[in-house]
């Protein structure tokens, strides 16, 4: 593998546009299928979140207020929105009495279903959107780690991400995971070079002026990005103390600079967007998203800043406004979770959750690679000379500080957080962990280098095996795409109904007069099914006559059979042995006999 390396790395260039071409190519034609073909029955349907996220980004572009779903940032939804301003689609209209309030869902669906719109040619144009700004962003990860590792480690790297099952799945969508994971990688990285740099008195500011740039994307991108901050804050000030301590105070006082402007840019870019909120509509927000538990003093504050009007102000608020909204969101974890056969509600699905999803949900080629480089670390790392000073030395090095606080951190949120909704919340991680297998893998001898490769061809397998299904694929230890949602569902397997265009395909093949539906979806489903869809719940209702069929979508059926509070005559375990068909991987069609 070393030679064959040796051998393109004076390509590298080339052959990482080619990767991300091809990146581009199998995220593209996994959302939108055979979209020459119509866009009504091709492709995957919007994804639950995704139903909040695109109309709110064209809503923010047209009408310059951050009303509807201000509990994210506008980044992602804002690129997702900018090509919908050729298209010019219809907003619908608002009452009065709620302009000011969060009506996401009702105002994402009434724009895409109820008011004139094509709604596949606005998620056409919204993902196409998204997986460009992803796909550019990943060939400036390679970009950058070429730069830090040298050109092995960063096609190695390379090949990790652009046949990544979760990483393909995720990209395409209007969501969030997938842009801050490779913003936040971005981001240490140029936090990197710049204390390097700073310590080796050499010039630095270009890689100063990166970080600010890819640290204030990343918090318009997700609100999780704080822990990027500060993992960027600690990991730097141990490096200096371990390297030079003479350079503290150079150092704070930078990072302060560096703090300034990375609030100005998030302030400039929110500000934009509540340019005719007025100041009735932000204290309205901050009088529903303050929590009650917080001290006043903090609202009042808001209260009277907000009183200023001042551009750059309100943005910083309607920040910490979404900011307040996320931390209201995680601590109450309104959301039944089902995992491992039980359903879980604001207590979350415990520790286990995300180590149970990554190790079922990455590839065994990656899980293997990541041991051995790990076990052959430590070897090394143990066998000669004093392990104080190997400890020092790795010390010494930006990345290794950085990265050794960010994993520490984000793991420490990760496993005691209670909103447990997908393995997506800890890519910052897992993409962080692609880098540093792809590093570790760089340096071994002729019969390490073949095993690797090995590894490395079963993980692009796990690719070739999974496509079209991404968003629900599973290894072998967690059932593979077809068994996975026996460990977990949502956003792991089966997000608000991916299969619901397969589905409406497969009723009109199949020239389906009457189904009965229980269906995890936020579109409108009579839309994609006709009028042969009618809604059930089987918890409410009598199975229907005999001869009748139910759609059941994998996040619905899990939830309603480990629900410990149903009798069994309210369960779907009981139609098992009438399965007759199942549409993609996430719809089952039962006939009741």
């Amino acid at each position: 593998m070393m030679k064959i390396l040796e051998f393109i790395e004076k390509r590298a260039n080339y052959l990482a546009l080619f990767l991300c071409f091809t990146f581009f190519l199998s995220a593209f034609f996994t959302v939108h299928g055979k979209f020459w073909e119509g866009l009504k029955f091709s492709g995957l349907a919007l994804t639950s979140d995704e139903v909040s996220h695109i109309p709110a980004g064209y809503y923010y572009l047209k009408t310059r207020q951050y009303f509807i779903n201000a509990e994210h940032p506008p980044l992602i939804k804002d690129i997702a929105a900018f090509p919908l301003l050729f298209l010019n689609p219809n907003l619908p209209q608002i009452p009065e009495h709620l302009k000011y309030e969060n009506i996401q869902w009702d105002f994402g669906s009434s724009f895409l279903f109820r008011s004139g719109n094509d709604p596949d040619q606005i998620t056409f144009f919204a993902r196409t959107s998204v997986l460009l700004f992803n796909t550019i962003l990943l060939y400036l990860v390679f970009i950058f780690i070429k730069k830090i590792f040298g050109a092995k480690v960063a096609l190695i790297s390379l090949f990790i991400f652009v046949f990544s099952p979760n990483v393909i799945a995720h990209s395409p969508l209007v969501t969030f995971d997938v842009p801050l994971s490779f913003l936040s990688i971005l981001s240490i990285f140029s936090f990197s070079l710049f204390l390097k740099n700073l310590t080796e008195n050499k010039k630095y500011l270009n890689y100063f002026f990166s970080s600010v740039i890819f640290t204030a994307l990343s918090l318009l991108t997700k609100f999780q990005a704080i822990f990027l901050v500060f993992s960027l804050f600690v990991g730097g000030l141990i490096f200096i103390l371990f390297k030079n301590r003479s350079f503290w105070l150079k150092y704070l006082t930078h990072f302060i600079y560096f703090g300034i402007s990375v609030v100005l840019i998030i302030g400039f870019w929110h500000g934009f967007q509540t340019m005719n909120m007025g100041v009735k509509g932000l204290l309205h927000q901050i009088g529903y998203s303050y929590p009650s538990e917080w001290p006043q003093i903090g609202k009042k504050i808001l209260n009277k800043i907000v009183s200023l009007n001042c551009f750059i102000l309100n943005g910083i608020v309607e920040y910490l406004v979404g900011l307040m909204m996320m931390v209201s969101r995680v601590a109450g974890a309104w959301q039944a979770t089902y995992f491992m056969g039980n359903v879980y509600g604001s207590e979350g699905a415990g520790p286990l959750y995300f180590p149970v999803l990554f190790f079922t949900k990455e590839t065994l080629g990656f899980l293997i690679s990541l041991l051995l480089v790990i076990i052959l670390a430590l070897i090394k790392f143990l066998k000669d000379g004093s392990l104080k000073q190997k400890i020092m030395q790795s010390f010494k090095n930006p990345f290794f500080s950085i990265s050794f606080v960010f994993i520490l951190v984000y793991s420490l949120f990760s496993l005691t957080m209670r909103l447990n909704i997908g393995i997506r919340h800890i890519f910052p991680l897992t993409f962080l962990l692609y880098v540093i297998v792809a590093n570790g893998i760089k340096n071994l001898n002729k019969k390490f280098s073949y095993l690797f490769t090995l590894l490395l061809a079963f993980h692009f397998l796990s690719f070739l095996i999974t496509y079209p299904y991404f968003l629900s694929y599973y290894n072998i230890l967690g059932g593979g795409k077809w068994e996975g949602y026996k460990i977990a569902t949502d956003s792991n397997y089966d997000w608000g109904g991916q299969d619901v265009k397969r589905l409406a395909k497969w009723i009109k093949e199949n020239k389906i007069e009457k189904i009965y539906g229980h269906i995890f979806s936020n579109v409108d489903l009579k839309y994609y099914l006709g009028d042969s869809y009618e809604h059930f719940n089987i918890r409410y209702q009598d199975l229907p006559p005999k001869g009748s069929l139910i759609v059941v979508s994998a996040f619905e059926l899990q939830n309603v059979n480990y629900d410990k509070g149903l009798p069994l005559e309210k369960k779907y375990f009981q139609l098992e042995k009438n399965l007759i068909a199942r549409i993609g991987t996430t719809m089952f069609v039962f006939k009741v006999e």
